[in-house]
C-alpha cells in the first residue's frame, strides 16, 4: 500500500515530537485475561477502556506482557439482527521508530524513513490476518484518521472477508483493521471490527470508534 505525501508529512509532525525509551517486557506464553469491573485504565499508557460505550458492552480485558504495556479490550454489540465485535489494542511503538529518531536524520530523510516504517507496520498486520484466516480476501484498503481535540492522527484501514466461527457458527464475516502508528509519541492503537458478511455493521462500528476517546498520556 502506498501512503499519500500528506500522510507522511503528518507522521513526521507527530514523530519529531520525540518517543519514549522502549520498555522491555516479558511476553506471556498465553495472554492473561484480567478480572476487572468498571472503567479499566491501562497504567502504562493512561488509556481508559470503559465498561460500555455506544451500545457496546466490554466483554474482556487482556494483557499480553509482564509490564502490562500491551493490552486489549473486547467489546460486543448484541441486539436482534445485529452482532458486532470490536477489539481495541494499545501497545508500544516498535523499536525501529525510536532508532529512526535517534539517528538524527534530516527532515526529508526522516519523512521517508517514517513513511516506509508506517507502510511496513500496516503490511505486517495485514499479512498476519491473511495467515491466520485461510482464504481471506482483502476487499479494500486505504487511509483514515482519528480526531482528538487539536489534532488529527493519520492511520490505515483495510477490510477483509473470510470464514470464521462467529457466535458459535462458522460463517462468512467482514473484518476491518484500523492501525494508527503513533499516538502520544509512544503508542500504537489498533482496532479489529468483525460482523457477519451481508449485514451492515459499519455505522455502529464507526460510532464506537469515534466515541472512544484517547486518554493516552502525551496527546497534548
Amino acid at each position: 500500500m502506498r501512503l499519500g505525501v500528506a500522510f507522511g508529512l503528518a507522521l513526521c509532525g507527530l514523530f519529531v515530537l520525540g518517543a519514549a525509551a522502549p520498555v522491555r517486557a516479558e511476553y506471556y506464553n498465553e495472554p492473561h485475561e484480567l478480572d476487572v469491573t468498571g472503567p479499566y485504565i491501562q497504567a502504562a499508557s493512561g488509556m481508559v477502556f470503559p465498561e460500555a460505550l455506544a451500545g457496546f458492552s466490554r466483554t474482556g480485558v487482556i494483557s499480553y506482557n509482564s509490564e502490562r504495556t500491551d493490552e486489549s479490550a473486547d467489546y460486543l454489540l448484541d441486539v436482534p439482527g445485529k452482532k458486532i465485535g470490536i477489539s481495541v489494542y494499545v501497545y508500544p511503538v516498535p523499536a525501529d521508530i525510536g532508532v529512526a529518531l535517534a539517528n538524527g536524520l534530516p527532515q526529508d530523510d526522516l519523512i521517508a524513513a517514517l513513511y516506509m516504517l508506517s507502510e511496513q507496520l500496516f503490511a505486517d498486520e495485514e499479512q498476519t490476518i491473511v495467515e491466520l484466516h485461510s482464504g481471506a480476501d482483502v476487499l479494500e484498503e486505504g487511509e483514515t484518521s482519528h480526531d482528538e481535540p487539536g489534532i488529527s492522527y493519520p492511520g490505515n484501514v483495510a477490510t477483509f472477508r473470510y470464514d470464521e466461527d462467529f457466535f458459535g457458527r462458522v460463517q462468512p464475516v467482514r473484518s476491518q483493521l484500523y492501525l494508527f502508528p503513533l499516538v502520544g509519541r509512544s503508542w500504537m492503537v489498533k482496532y479489529r471490527v468483525t460482523y457477519p458478511d451481508g449485514t451492515d455493521g459499519a455505522s455502529e462500528a464507526d460510532a464506537f470508534i469515534h466515541a472512544l476517546r484517547w486518554t493516552i498520556r502525551g496527546l497534548k
